[in-house]
């Protein structure tokens, strides 16, 4: 890993990483009671700061950094963020989240970020050798 970092965050499926690797993910969405140190495993987001994204496996996958946040409505949903979660539209982010955020009311807050992908880390894995 090049991109020093001490803080660690993960996603709720493996499959949101590979979003970001490949450059398609560049926004979420969290909790707003969440924005404490939560675990090793899930530091406080703060903008202008690099996390090491991990799996499910505890494996480190990729840095990413925190370009902003905000305070984001149920009922309103920016464009940024339903574009940066690789949603069609406010109606798909709000379907793809309803379990995440526990079935909302419509004055449900929750943080949004967008972040940009720093770095892929190699995988350490051993490769099949070509024998």
């Amino acid at each position: 890993m090049k991109t020093p970092t001490d803080k660690r965050m993960s996603f709720t499926m493996d499959r949101l990483i590979d979003q970001i690797i490949d450059g398609r993910k560049t926004a979420s969405a969290d909790w707003l009671h969440d924005q404490g140190e939560l675990d090793e495993w899930d530091s406080a987001l703060v903008v202008g700061d690099f996390y090491t994204v991990c799996d499910s496996k505890r494996i480190p996958r990729c840095v990413i950094r925190i370009t902003m946040m905000a305070l984001c409505r149920w009922t309103d949903i920016p464009e940024w963020l339903w574009r940066g979660e690789t949603n069609d539209c406010p109606q798909e982010f709000r379907d793809d989240h309803i379990e995440y955020f526990n079935d909302p009311t419509d004055d449900f807050e929750f943080v949004g970020y967008e972040f940009e992908l720093v770095e892929v880390i190699a995988s350490e894995e051993p490769q099949p050798s070509d024998k």
